[in-house]
């Protein structure tokens, strides 16, 4: 994606023209592409292959050996006094679950319960952007308005050339012309067939208020600061984008030092803090994209449309209100699982 926007920028500025598809592939797909990179590093970690994970599991079992023998001491001696009663039985639940969590084949049904809640989180997403709002889905709204977004800049930079040429003019008949209007328009039709052959090759809708190449005829002063803002823009959002799917994957390489540093018999257990991260990720990864569709969603029933709105939504907004979001229902959850650990923490998790 970054490279389909250096190139843009780069026949943009030295020729005035771009390949509209690229451009458009990065805006439609990035989001797709950011996820689905990641997907090697999630069956490394699965299958057991992952270094980094394995190097993580075997400090933490190290630490776990330690921790359980002193633990292991106060519960001989109570067992010792009070027999296989009921609180002995249940204390020796969360260190064996520690145990049988880290040693079994390097960590692989710990690293499986963070690919679960990472597969959870994902199928959530695409069923928030599956919902259907102003008589189309969030994601086709969201890809159809970029991708109308990234043509009608396309089109605004092909224009360009047509200013260089003269407002008179005559033809091989002798009558009088515009050569620049007569420019305008073949531009034009050229990147109206452009969008809709790529509107058909990906399904994509159209919609009433869709851009008119020949209405931003006029626009070329600016055309460059909004070509290189919707550069910027793009860049940030999938940014956002990557450090989440980053989030994502740093939360299931700690997950064995937070199960360890569970055995401590003293305060909140910090596994639920990290049980809380992945909601708050979820939250975060929902919140994005309903915020993201809903202003997809108003463009495609509203009566203009600038190619720079909803690339401020994906990059700055959506991102700020999404992270707000999250980090309260995370802190939330949180505070939830504290509490009803103070509960339980007699019986159960000592």
């Amino acid at each position: 994606m970054l490279n389909n926007l250096t190139n843009f920028w780069y026949l943009l500025e030295v020729t005035g023209n771009t390949n509209a598809e690229d451009i458009v592939d990065g805006a439609i797909n990035g989001s797709r592409l950011v996820v689905s990179s990641f997907n090697q590093d999630w069956q490394d970690l699965a299958s057991g292959q992952s270094e980094i994970y394995k190097a993580v599991v075997t400090i933490s079992a190290l630490c776990g050996v330690v921790f359980v023998s002193f633990w292991s001491v106060s519960w001989y001696s109570r067992m010792m006094q009070e027999g296989w009663s009921h609180d002995v039985f249940n204390e020796m639940i969360y260190p064996l679950l520690v145990c049988l969590m880290l040693t079994i084949n390097n960590g692989q049904l710990l690293a499986s319960t963070s690919l679960m809640f990472r597969n959870t989180a994902i199928n959530l997403n695409d069923k928030v952007l599956s919902i259907t709002r102003n008589g189309i889905t969030l994601r086709d709204a969201i890809r159809t308005t970029n991708m109308d977004q990234a043509f009608a800049l396309s089109a605004q930079a092909q224009m360009q050339e047509c200013e260089k040429k003269p407002t008179s003019g005559k033809d091989n008949e002798g009558n009088t012309i515009n050569p620049r209007e007569i420019c305008q328009k073949e531009k034009a039709d050229q990147v109206t067939k452009q969008a809709q052959e790529y509107r058909d090759k990906y399904g994509l809708p159209a919609y009433s208020n869709s851009w008119n190449p020949l209405d931003i005829g006029g626009q070329f002063v600016n055309s460059m600061v909004q070509a290189l803002s919707w550069i910027i823009f793009s860049g940030l959002q999938a940014a956002f984008q990557y450090v989440v799917q980053v989030a994502f994957l740093l939360n299931a390489y700690i997950a064995p030092i937070f199960l360890v540093l569970s055995l401590f018999p003293f305060g909140t257990k910090p596994i639920y803090a990290w049980v809380a991260g992945w909601l708050a990720l979820t939250l975060v990864l929902m919140s994005y994209s309903i915020i993201c569709g809903i202003a997809a969603s108003s463009i495609v029933n509203a009566d203009s449309n600038n190619p720079l709105f909803l690339q401020l939504i994906e990059a700055i907004l959506s991102p700020i209100l999404a992270i707000a979001i999250g980090a309260g229902g995370g802190m939330a959850v949180f505070s939830g699982f504290s509490s009803s650990g103070r509960l339980i923490s007699g019986r159960i998790f000592r």
